[in-house]
């Protein structure tokens, strides 16, 4: 049977890097050759001079690492995928995306990122720059659910938490972005968080497929 939509092979990178740690790629293409039931005869199949089915896992591992998912290796990496960081449980939300006690500075430091984006003043100062709209995807609340959905949206704090230090000052209209709940718990599946560029890249390649 031929490779699923791209989507579905980039799920699976990640699945299986998830699981195993950081594979060389002709792992990677043997684990996804069974796992999607591949005979010899779809592995035969060429598209330019190579086998289809390995151009098209490159073609999904390549948006993965524009999206920031996978790591950009160095040039001796080229033989090896992994993952750009930790990715958290779907289960886990931006507002508890807290690790479990004892807390220690680095955890301290995360509790302190959650209590900035929960800040009245610098939440307002944010909005009144940026506006409603979602930064990595466009979405308005108040366009899609009328009045109910004014002033409806959530702020994400961009800096890196290991940038933090005692004399840190948060700067609501640099260091704040307004984000959509959606895009906001995507930005937190990853430790350290994905960027705003790897959301909207998400975002863009993801509508490609449908």
């Amino acid at each position: 049977m031929p490779l699923p939509k791209r989507n579905v092979i980039k799920a699976a990178i990640v699945e299986i890097l998830q699981e195993q740690g950081t594979l060389p790629v002709p792992v990677v293409h043997e684990i996804l050759a069974e796992r999607f039931n591949l005979s010899a005869q779809d592995k035969a199949v060429l598209l330019t001079s190579q086998p289809q089915y390995k151009v098209e896992i490159r073609w999904a591992r390549q948006e993965l690492v524009v999206e920031g998912v996978l790591e950009r290796l160095p040039a001796s990496g080229r033989g090896y995928w992994q993952l750009s960081g930790k990715i958290n449980s779907a289960d886990l939300y931006a507002d508890e995306a807290l690790p479990d006690g004892p807390y220690k500075e680095g955890s301290v430091k995360k509790i302190t990122v959650n209590s900035y984006e929960r800040n009245k003043k610098a939440r307002a100062a944010c909005l009144a720059h940026f506006g409603y709209s979602c930064m990595a995807c466009g979405f308005n609340f108040e366009l899609s659910y009328g009045p109910l959905g004014k002033n409806q949206i959530h702020v994400h704090h961009i800096v890196q938490i290991s940038s933090i230090g005692n004399e840190y000052e948060l700067i609501p209209t640099e260091h704040l972005v307004p984000l959509c709940p959606n895009c906001h718990h995507m930005a937190h599946r990853r430790e350290p968080p994905f960027t705003l560029q790897e959301l909207r890249a998400m975002v863009k390649s993801a509508a490609k497929t449908v």
